[in-house]
């Protein structure tokens, strides 16, 4: 008798076993959230609020990525080096011990069936009981907490859900055409705001307790928790918000083509996932004032063909 009630009955099943059979899933579900949350209270972590990255031949942002985010609390950073031609390992060593000590380097060479999602499973999965929260973003965005917090501050407000949904702030490559030193925060300052796509996607920080796996832009939260945006709303898709952005309280600025110069490095690079493969058009979407940069179509197509 037990075993017929726990199944969930579909279609015309009569009603009153339905019901019973969604309050004793509506039980389990709460049995296991009250788990998860008692084995999290009772769990010392290590770092309390890291950051995982899976990067390629990307170095000469990573240093300012580092010290952005170490100036934002986070304790501890799980980049992937997904065959870099100059090893990720060394270059970290070589900003010296103070941000060393911060970074644990793994080595993704070789094939993988889905860089980026691998990357990141491993990383929730090999690291889910060392720190209490991991933000999964890009070498080319910087997580901005905007109400005079540190971001382990911010977290602590966000503890009973799975995840917070941070949204994009893109920025144009404000009619930069050659790659130049200097920091990105200081060479691109000009928002763009004219694509929906990008005004609603974002990137989530989130609990590993509480989530099954991660894709990119989103993950699977366990039966009981979910994602929300800052104002404690629940994100659906977390990849294409459904209601209105909010970038009142944290946001992910995000420096997604940089100068024209950048963008076809960027291409040449090729995408860390499978299903996504990076468009030459796509810098004149963010950059439709910038034309005149345009090449032939042989050069752009030859552009679109990763190295990797």
């Amino acid at each position: 008798m037990q075993e017929s009630l726990e199944r969930i009955y579909l279609g015309k099943a009569p009603e009153d076993l339905v019901r019973k059979s969604e309050i004793l899933r509506e039980a389990r579900i709460r049995k296991l959230r009250a788990e998860l949350l008692r084995q999290t209270a009772e769990t010392h972590f290590k770092y309390y609020c890291s950051i995982c990255l899976i990067i390629r031949d990307e170095n000469e942002y990573l240093e300012e990525w580092l010290q952005w985010h170490i100036g934002q609390g986070v304790e501890h950073f799980y980049i992937y080096d997904h065959d870099s031609k100059q090893p990720v390992k060394g270059f970290v060593e070589g900003l010296g011990k103070e941000i060393s000590e911060k970074v644990t380097v793994l080595e993704w060479k070789g094939k993988h069936a889905d860089a980026q999602p691998d990357a990141y499973n491993d990383c929730l999965n090999r690291f889910r009981g060392e720190s209490r929260w991991i933000g999964f973003i890009d070498a080319d965005e910087h997580v901005r907490v905007k109400t005079g917090q540190t971001l382990p501050e911010f977290l602590k407000g966000y503890e009973e859900y799975a995840g917070v949904f941070a949204n994009w702030v893109t920025y144009s490559a404000d009619g930069q055409v050659k790659e130049c030193p200097g920091p990105l925060r200081q060479r691109f300052r000009k928002e763009f705001h004219e694509d929906k796509w990008l005004d609603k996607a974002g990137k989530i920080i989130l609990q590993p307790y509480y989530m099954v796996d991660m894709v990119i832009h989103n993950g699977r939260a366990a039966d009981g928790f979910y994602v929300v945006d800052a104002h404690g709303e629940k994100v659906y898709n977390y990849s294409l918000v459904d209601s209105h952005p909010t970038v009142d309280f944290i946001c992910v600025d995000h420096y997604y083509t940089k100068s024209y110069e950048e963008w076809i490095k960027k291409l040449r690079r090729g995408s860390g996932h499978a299903k996504y493969r990076r468009k030459y058009e796509e810098f004149f979407r963010v950059n439709p004032d910038m034309g005149y940069c345009r090449e032939k179509l042989e050069l752009q197509q030859k552009y679109e063909i990763s190295e990797k």
